[in-house]
């Protein structure tokens, strides 16, 4: 089996902890299973080399002589022991960062460790334990050491990356990531700046385009190209910075030709072309002194024709019966000009028509309200207010007349014709007590009408009575037949 020395952890060819050259950090998962597998067994060889090898090399007879006397043996396999609880700390330690990819990132350290763990192993070997004790000693702690530091060394690459891709050394960013990532695989901070320099990259390119582009005084091709580089790089502010430059300077070229074309069409008394022009530059400058003053001029000229427009509307509307349009027309007029004498009088006399015709409606819509009292002589009370529409207000007309026949159906009374035995009391709700009879006449106004019937011993009996207008009625029976 050799010395001890060979009994130290050793990956077999072909298997390499994570970051090594040939190996990839997203391949370390894959292999981490393995590396288990191989290190338990290799660690059981180590443990039984360190334990049986001592007893191999002992010679079959004991030497008569020695240099030096042995320590006696209580002390000898005390340090045996520490040198050997030592060594499998550190065999464990090794492992632990073999798995986290130390020999990519620990540096010299690692193999100075290694160094001083195999002149332990050939001061064990020779049965030197006290010395085999501190060599594993020295190779544990500082394997401890490196350990301890692989958080810093973590993020002084993170910083470096960071501070690279700042300046906009996306080599340097992506040289440092990628240690942070040798250091722990898919570390999110390092993975994110990776993609940052990639998005950077192209970024610039965007913005390498888009000066060109502005070179040429082509605006709006740079414009879309430093537009690419903030959607290929939210986070890089000089493409921001440019885009709204540029931004500007487009539309301080859109404000001067659009208040040119406003002052034109001013001058030349073509209001729409003026609006159009002016809410073009407002939009760009809505505050820009030129802009207020023309607007000013524009109003003034839009007024008069505004108010001979909506005049001529109102008229129309007024000649259709529309009084709501032509009340709409009064009150657009009355915005361009409150002391428009036309339109306050013109809206005062829309909105009386108004009221007339919803009063009108109310009935018209629902006549059965006129069955009512109250009601009813609320419509009387209005067709007496307006007994006759004015002049060139048929609509009007058509409503007095249909108004007319309905509160006059409503106010004729229809007979109705009541049987019963001379037994029942019969009663008719809002109107009176009938009392016992075979036969019963009356005149009832048309409406609906609860009769109701009562007998000592026997269960009341309830009808309706719906009369209507100018709609004969049939005989109702009201009879008490039924006893308790």
């Amino acid at each position: 089996m050799g010395d001890v020395e060979n009994s130290r952890i050793t990956p077999p060819e072909g298997l390499r902890p994570p970051g090594q050259p040939g190996d990839s950090v997203t391949q370390a998962p894959a292999r981490r299973v393995w590396l288990w597998l191989t290190l338990g067994t290799l660690f059981l060889l180590a443990l039984a080399v360190v334990f049986a090898l001592p007893s191999m090399l002992q010679p079959a007879t004991p030497q008569i002589e020695v240099a030096e006397p042995a320590p006696p043996r209580a002390d000898s396999t005390a340090l045996r022991d520490q040198a050997q609880q030592t060594l499998q700390a550190f065999l464990k330690l090794r492992a632990r960062m073999e798995l986290d990819n130390a020999p990519a990132w620990a540096g010299s350290g690692w193999n100075e460790s290694a160094a001083l763990a195999s002149k332990g192993d050939r001061y064990f070997a020779q049965r030197q334990f006290a010395a085999a004790a501190r060599d594993y000693t020295a190779a544990l702690e500082l394997l401890k050491e490196l350990h301890a530091g692989r958080a810093a060394k973590l993020q002084e690459a993170l910083d470096k990356g960071g501070q690279a891709l700042a300046t906009d050394d996306l080599v340097g960013a992506v040289t440092a990531y990628q240690a942070a990532l040798l250091i722990e695989p898919e570390q999110p901070d390092a993975v994110a700046g990776i993609a940052a320099a990639q998005r950077r990259g192209a970024a610039i390119e965007h913005m390498n385009t888009g000066r060109a582009a502005e070179a040429n005084d082509d605006l709006q091709t740079a414009r879309g190209a430093y537009q690419q580089a903030v959607q290929a790089d939210p986070d890089y502010v000089p493409a921001r910075t440019t885009l709204q430059r540029v931004d500007e300077e487009i539309n301080t070229r859109k404000f001067t030709a659009a208040m040119s074309e406003a002052l034109n069409a001013l001058e030349a008394g073509r209001t729409a072309a003026a609006g159009k022009a002016l809410a073009e530059a407002a939009v760009l400058r809505p505050a820009d002194p030129a802009v207020r003053d023309a607007r000013v001029r524009l109003e003034g000229m839009r007024a008069s024709a505004g108010l001979n427009r909506l005049r001529r509307e109102a008229d129309t509307s007024v000649a259709k019966e529309d009084w709501k349009g032509a009340a709409a027309a009064y009150r657009k007029a009355l915005k361009i000009d409150s002391a428009a004498a036309f339109a306050r009088s013109g809206l005062r006399r829309a909105e009386e028509h108004m009221e007339l015709h919803r009063q009108f409606d109310h009935y018209l819509a629902k006549p059965g309200r006129l069955y009512s009292a109250k009601p009813l002589a609320n419509a009387q009370k209005l067709l007496s207010s307006v007994p006759s529409a004015p002049a060139g207000e048929p609509r009007l007309a058509a409503k007095i007349a249909r108004l007319q026949a309905l509160v006059e159906g409503a106010s004729t009374p229809v007979r109705v014709v009541l049987n019963s035995d001379g037994e029942t009391n019969v009663v008719i709700y809002h109107v009176g007590r009938l009392g016992k009879f075979d036969n019963h006449q009356l005149e009832l106004r048309p409406g609906d009408y609860t009769v109701v019937g009562s007998r000592p011993g026997y269960r009341d009996v309830r009808r309706v009575i719906r009369v209507r207008p100018g709609v004969p009625l049939p005989p109702l029976s009201v009879r008490c037949e039924e006893s308790i």
